[in-house]
């Protein structure tokens, strides 16, 4: 465990340094870094890397890839213990900028009103996911190495820029370098993990997902506009590519998607094991249903809130069909009245354990559709990997947990989330368990106002916390 005297030798330093650490935060936030459409994705990369460098680190690298790069870095302290730091530095777009209190790339600190009380934050896209988490930890290992000199651990940084695209060049990445990465004990993903009420959720793990693209258009079908839409009245006598997808998307699931009707689907989906139940009956026990209603805005879910195990099942552990968005013909202001000559949607798909190959899911959808009658309907795969998770038992989690609650926090241990990370390849392929590890609050990812708390309340942790939070778990884990 941490030796008190050097982790209150760290702890001062936060304090006298945190309207830096603060200021290196807003400077990150700052410059954009929206991979979907390749804004400022370099530059941010070099200013990773300069972080890094500022730390000490040593084979800072820019890696090269089809797409956008890893930033790769290693700091070794000759330690016996190894620890790998998986980050994401690239955001999703802002495209509802008229929403935002606050302009999305200032970074502005301003006063906010959490149930649990009043707080300030800093407002910006990328801060919560996962801008503020990420240098909040650089910040962390740059105040250990300034006060004792050396970290009581090696670590080894892997922070990509296409998360938000799905990772689709990280599993290169990882073949590339696997002899570089081989033979750390554990990976850490750095994250705001309390609610706001001051509640930590830790997950042990995530979902997969596979993500596709759906489109019906005139010219695959022999029906309807071919080439572009045309006048609406030709509906009289002209098939629409429109409602062909809506007609194929009807087919695929029933009752508002609850029920997805693709044969073979849910073949694969486990029961969660023993110790998944275990973790489930525990945390029915201080899950608020009311809470997360109100932090998401909506009024009710669709299985019975009063059996908290059963709806916490349903949500962490059924795969879903989901459709992101669905656009044809004419969308803008007032009227055009047409005939759209194709129509397109994006879905995705969360997978559970042990639905394993996203390729059978594509697979599968193709299947249906042909059985149905859609041949002509066209599936563009963008993304996919599987479901990842980490045993209560593995003591980089307990480790985390003993590190949180030396901060008289209270903590719901989440077998898995319902979002989607590829941390399959650090359980599976490197053998280094995953877990997200953090203190500190924010909130609103991919939604306008997106937060982190600065200065939180009597509940809710700010973010000189979140700082010295890492540096206790950097010092027990070091000792493991």
């Amino acid at each position: 465990m941490s030796n008190a005297l050097e982790t209150n030798t760290v702890y001062n330093y936060i304090d006298q340094n945190l309207n830096k650490f603060i200021a290196r935060i807003q400077e990150f936030v700052r410059q954009p870094s929206i991979s979907a459409e390749n804004k400022g994705v370099q530059e941010a990369a070099k200013l990773l890397a300069s972080y890094f460098e500022k730390i000490g680190c040593q084979n800072v690298e820019i890696v090269p890839t089809k797409g956008h790069p890893i930033v790769y870095a290693e700091l070794n302290s000759k330690a016996k213990t190894t620890l790998l730091v998986y980050m994401m530095y690239d955001t999703q777009p802002v495209d509802d900028e008229k929403f935002w209190i606050s302009p999305p790339f200032e970074a502005n600190i301003v006063p906010l009103d959490l149930p649990s009380g009043k707080v300030s934050a800093l407002v910006g896209r990328g801060s919560v996911n996962s801008k503020g988490p990420l240098v909040t930890f650089i910040n962390a290992v740059e105040a250990i190495v300034n006060t004792i000199g050396k970290l009581p651990i090696n670590l080894k940084f892997i922070a990509e820029g296409e998360e938000e695209l799905g990772s689709p060049h990280l599993p290169d990445f990882v073949n590339e370098y696997k002899d570089k990465l081989k033979g750390a004990k554990a990976t850490i993903f750095p994250s705001f993990l309390e609610d706001t009420w001051g509640k930590v959720k830790l997950s042990l793990g995530n979902k997969g997902i596979v993500y596709f693209e759906l489109e019906a258009s005139g010219k695959n079908w022999g029906k309807g506009p071919t080439e572009f839409d045309i006048h609406s009245s030709n509906k009289a006598w002209i098939d629409s590519p429109t409602w062909r997808l809506i007609d194929a998307l009807s087919t695929m699931a029933k009752d508002n998607g609850r029920m997805i009707t693709i044969d073979g689907f849910y073949d694969d989906v486990a029961e969660p094991s023993e110790e998944d139940n275990e973790l489930l009956k525990e945390l029915a026990k201080s899950f608020e249903p009311e809470k997360i209603k109100e932090t998401i805005k909506v009024k009710e879910f669709i299985f019975d809130e009063k059996d908290k195990y059963n709806l916490l099942k349903k949500f962490l552990f059924s795969t879903t069909l989901n459709i992101d968005g669905i656009w044809s013909g004419y969308t803008g202001p007032g009227s055009k009245t047409v005939l759209p000559h194709k129509a397109t949607c994006k879905v995705d798909v969360r997978l559970v354990p042990n639905q394993n190959d996203p390729n059978k899911i594509i697979s599968l959808v193709r299947q249906h559709l042909d059985k149905h009658g859609y041949k002509d309907i066209e599936i563009r795969q963008l993304n996919g990997y599987k479901w990842s998770k980490t045993s209560v038992k593995h003591p980089v989690v307990q480790v985390a947990i003993s590190s949180i609650r030396s901060f008289n926090k209270s903590i719901e241990i989440w077998p898995l989330t319902a979002g989607s990370a590829p941390m399959y390849l650090f359980n599976d392929v490197l053998e280094a368990p995953v877990v997200h590890l953090g203190l500190g609050h924010g909130a609103r990812a991919h939604s306008p106002n997106e937060y982190i708390v600065i200065k939180g309340n009597k509940y809710v942790s700010g973010v000189g916390t979140a700082h010295k939070l890492f540096v206790k778990f950097l010092f027990d884990f070091g000792s493991w």
